[in-house]
This record gives structure tokens, C-alpha cells and sequence, in this order.
């Protein structure tokens, strides 16, 4: 399936809080901007990239629908996924599958997104020129450019991931290759729900408490790594990842979260309609195999 992503998705806002019942307390993150670190902001910067309409790949004599060949993959099963996704995005139509041939509406394209989520410990995954992590090498990891400063061409990421088993990720900056071992993926997503365009994320239990103890890590590690100076220069990161996409590297503020966060939920989106088709996609879990688009 082609995966060029036209509409950017913005969100901001990781909400944390205590797992126990009791008042919640709020800590917060943000990714610095490149050539400015700026001050620290009580919530974290959360991206995502969905698919846009893919007019240019919508047949003309076929605009109502469109049609996609499920390789390497259960049609059924993407067909289940993605009825499921169309209802809750409130688009219109059916989807129809056969023959490993799936149709659905025209204006159900963008929830084709294949789906795959995760979230890394940055400086722990990010590789670097001898295929191996290096936590304490800013040229690497950027340091607080994180995601932006170090990054590679796309043949260099691919090639330094092919040859140490990571996985080459497009980022604003240009291109990076992580050790493939990510802290949290779909399958700790429990659902996704929006309101307006806010879309929350509940997390398994198994999912929290990985969230939980990946952000305390890191602010744990910033705090020993700052000796007392400003955590703004010595905060670790996540990175989160969706479809091959690097969409943000937040920041964990030591010094406002020193035992990590709980929770997450994402606002800021452009119109309820994003919204709801960000926490279709994220809802169900991702997309078996690949679809490729059949023209005429």
C-alpha cells in the first residue's frame, strides 16, 4: 500500500496520573524544538501521521469505492478490521471482500493506515555508524534536538538497519534506524476513543504499567546523568512510532516527573473527523499483511 502521508494529525497532551484511585498528579514533557530548548512545558508533544484521501490513486471511472489486494495477509481478517475501523470513523458504505480482494468506500481511505504503533526508549534503541546503541553520544542521539539532529539519508538508516536487524524511520529530520525492540506496541492499546478532537488512549494494564516503568526509566536516567544542572539538557526520550514513521520524540522531565507518568490521551487534532479516524485506526490494532491498491 502506498504509505505517503498527506494530513498530519497533531495531538498534544500525555495526561499522567497515579494507577490508585487517589487525586491524580499531572507531570509533565515536551520534545525541545531544533536550535531552541526552550522552557519546560507541564504536557507531552504527541504526533501522529495518518494516510490523507489519496485522491491521486483514486480511479476516476471508480470514485465511489476503492479496491485493494491483501498480500501477506488474512483477508478476511483485514476486512473485520477494517468494517470495524469505517463504523467508528462514522463513514458510510460497506466493505466487501473475496478473493483475497477487499472494496471499500472511497471515503474510508484513510482508514486503511496499516496501524503498526510503538513506543521506544530513544536513547536506549536509536542506532548508531557500528549498529549498535550509544545512550551518551549526542551526535547520535541528538541530545536535546532528539529526532531531529544526527539523522541519517534513507539509504544509510536502511542500510544500518539491515545490517543490525533494526528498522529504518522516517522523522522530520531526515531518517534514523532503531534496534527493533520497542517498549510498548498495538497490543497494549486496549482502545481508543475520541471526543471532539481529543482521542484517548487506554492502555492494558500490562500496557501501563510498561508505560509507567519506560518513563520512570527515563527520568531516572536523566536525573542521574544531570548531576543538579538543567534538565532541559540532560532529559531523556521516547520516541513514538507509527507506520515506519518517527511522529515525535518527547521529553521526559526529570524534575517534574522523576517517577514517570501513567496514562495517555492526545488532543489538538484539526476537526473531529481526524479524530475519530485516528482512534479508528488505533482502536483495532493494525492491518495484516500489506493492501495494495488495484486500479480500473
Amino acid at each position: 500500500m502506498n504509505s505517503d502521508y498527506v494530513s498530519r494529525l497533531r495531538a498534544e497532551l500525555l495526561r499522567a496520573g497515579a494507577a490508585a484511585p487517589a487525586p491524580r498528579r499531572r507531570a509533565r514533557v515536551s520534545r525541545p524544538l531544533a536550535g531552541a530548548v526552550g522552557v519546560a512545558l507541564l504536557v507531552a508533544v504527541v504526533v501522529l501521521l495518518l494516510p490523507g484521501s489519496r485522491r491521486d490513486e483514486v480511479p476516476a471511472q471508480n470514485a465511489g469505492t476503492l479496491t485493494y489486494r491483501v498480500v501477506g495477509g488474512d483477508a478476511g481478517k483485514a476486512a473485520e478490521i477494517l468494517r470495524l475501523r469505517v463504523k467508528a470513523a462514522g463513514v458510510g458504505g460497506e466493505v466487501a471482500s473475496g478473493g483475497g480482494v477487499l472494496t471499500i468506500p472511497a471515503a474510508g481511505a484513510d482508514a486503511t493506515a496499516p496501524g503498526r504503533f510503538a513506543i521506544y526508549d530513544w536513547e536506549r534503541s536509536v542506532l548508531g555508524p557500528d549498529g549498535r546503541p550509544v545512550p551518551t553520544d549526542d551526535a547520535v542521539t541528538g541530545g536535546p534536538n532528539a529526532g531531529q539532529a544526527g539523522a541519517l539519508s534513507e539509504s544509510a538508516a536502511r542500510a544500518l538497519a539491515s545490517r543490525s536487524g533494526g528498522r529504518a524511520l522516517k522523522a522530520d529530520g531526515g531518517w534514523f534506524a532503531l534496534a527493533d525492540d520497542p517498549a510498548l506496541t498495538n497490543t497494549d492499546v486496549a482502545a481508543a476513543r475520541s471526543d471532539g478532537t481529543t482521542v484517548a488512549l487506554d492502555l492494558t494494564p500490562g500496557g501501563r504499567q510498561a508505560f509507567r516503568t519506560l518513563t520512570r526509566t527515563l527520568a531516572q536516567r536523566g536525573a542521574d546523568q544531570a548531576l543538579g544542572g538543567d534538565p532541559l539538557q540532560t532529559s531523556q526520550h521516547l520516541a513514538l512510532v507509527l507506520d515506519d514513521r518517527i511522529v515525535s520524540v518527547p521529553y521526559i522531565n526529570w524534575r517534574e516527573a522523576p517517577d514517570g507518568l501513567d496514562g495517555a490521551s492526545m488532543s489538538g487534532f484539526a476537526t473531529p473527523r481526524e479524530a475519530r479516524l485516528a482512534a479508528a485506526v488505533l482502536c483495532f490494532g493494525p492491518l495484516p499483511g500489506t493492501l495494495q491498491l488495484m486500479q480500473g
